[in-house]
């Protein structure tokens, strides 16, 4: 079978972490099979470096979400939001996001959290571009606020899915798309989420390694303690472990689903 082309959905690249040598990390990341990037947005200032970033890259090879995480929630006021909403006309934003709920580290209050959450939920309907979810022990809320748009709700990804067989099972009920990093064969946490698995389809699931954070087990990175897109093989050969399924279907399955999903188009000959 053809090995099939990957897509990091979730890289942030305009980490402190990749300044120096961005493009060598990327180069690296070609190198090693993977096609196409999606650089994360997490503040509006990183929002608005990943733009200028996928300008930067091979055309057609990055995009970008752009969105206000819950860490950073208290930053978003009517300019902030104004702002994005001027951003997401860039020719490479695919998303929302990164925005959702995190009751695990809360660095913002819920309540603030909760109403940035709406305010850009608001924001993805209104511009017609997918929602790139963050969830941390907040499933329950997360769910209430999104099942408040219903209808007019675009197309969702909870990124870097850890969660239980239970949650996920909401997630998928609603549509929902799933990112597995390598918190996958992170044998002494990913008990959840090898339950989890069993009730998510492979059509609903993408891959990405959230770099430079979740460096997958077995995976040297190229300078010690930072992961890189390059792992993205390795994320696709632990999911394909946990699976049970050769690892070029796993990496068909996420690269149809990244491509309908995003709404990407093909790349030509001379750079697929």
């Amino acid at each position: 079978m053809h090995t099939p082309p990957l897509i990091d959905i979730g890289l942030n690249l305009a980490s402190h972490r990749f300044t120096r040598d961005w493009k060598q990390v990327i180069a690296r990341a070609h190198d090693a099979g993977v096609e196409r990037f999606i650089l994360t947005g997490t503040s509006l200032k990183i929002s608005q470096e990943v733009a200028q970033l996928t300008e930067k890259m091979a055309p057609g090879t990055a995009y970008f979400t752009a969105g206000i995480h819950p860490h950073y929630a208290s930053e978003l006021n009517a300019d902030a939001l104004a702002r994005l909403r001027a951003l997401l006309s860039h020719p490479n934003a695919v998303a929302v996001g990164e925005t959702g709920l995190d009751y695990n580290r809360d660095l913002s209050p819920r309540n603030v959290q909760r109403a940035a959450l709406e305010a850009q939920v608001e924001l993805a309907c209104t511009v017609g571009k997918p929602l790139f979810l963050h969830e941390r022990e907040a499933a329950d809320d997360l769910l209430a606020i999104l099942d408040n748009f219903k209808a007019r709700l675009p197309k969702c990804v909870v990124h870097c899915f850890t969660g239980s067989e239970a949650v996920a099972r909401q997630y998928i009920e609603r549509g929902f798309y799933l990112g597995i990093t390598g918190w996958v064969g992170q044998k002494n946490r990913n008990q959840d989420l090898l339950g989890a698995l069993q009730v998510i389809p492979p059509g609903r699931t993408m891959l990405e390694t959230d770099a430079p954070y979740l460096t997958p087990p077995g995976y040297a990175p190229a300078m010690a303690g930072r992961n890189e897109p390059a792992a993205l093989p390795r994320v696709a050969e632990l999911l394909a472990i946990a699976r049970g399924m050769p690892v070029e279907q796993v990496r068909a399955d996420a690269h149809a689903a990244t491509m309908a999903f995003f709404g990407l188009a093909a790349l030509p000959p001379a750079l697929g």
